[in-house]
This record gives structure tokens, C-alpha cells and sequence, in this order.
């Protein structure tokens, strides 16, 4: 038997939720996320913060390893605000 890569079992349990399932999985671990605000959203934008909530869960150690998708950015530059 293969042992699965937690970030590939986490991605395949989230693979059938609806949109409404993610926003509510999102909530439930993040009470400051709105319904409205999330639903700005698209499903596999949504699949992939609650991926990346449900890795921050984890204990710390030589497993918790999250990779940023690709296609995604993270801070790319910052206006200053004065």
C-alpha cells in the first residue's frame, strides 16, 4: 500500500464540496471570514484557502509542509500609504 501525501489526501476530500460547503468549512476555522466577503470567490479559490487553513492546523514538525499553488501569487509589491 502507497502512503498518500497529506497535501494530496486534503486535496481529494475537498475535491466534492460545493460552494456553500467551503464557505461553511472557511467559517468554522475562520469566524472573522464573512459569507459575503467569501463568496467574492471562485470554488477552487475557496478549495485552496481551506486547504491552506486546515495545513495551519497542523502541528509543527518535518511533515507540515504547504506549497503555495503555482498559478498563485503571494505578496507581489506594496503601495505605501502616507
Amino acid at each position: 500500500m502507497v502512503a498518500q501525501c497529506p497535501v494530496t489526501a486534503i486535496r481529494e476530500d475537498l475535491g466534492d464540496f460545493t460552494t456553500p460547503q467551503l464557505v461553511d468549512q472557511i467559517i468554522q476555522i475562520n469566524p472573522t471570514a464573512t459569507t459575503s466577503y467569501l463568496q467574492q470567490f471562485g470554488r477552487g479559490e475557496l478549495r485552496e484557502y481551506l486547504e491552506h487553513l486546515l495545513f495551519a492546523q497542523r502541528p509543527r514538525g518535518r511533515d507540515a509542509i504547504w506549497t503555495r499553488p503555482v498559478e498563485g501569487h503571494g505578496i507581489i509589491f506594496a503601495d505605501a500609504l502616507d
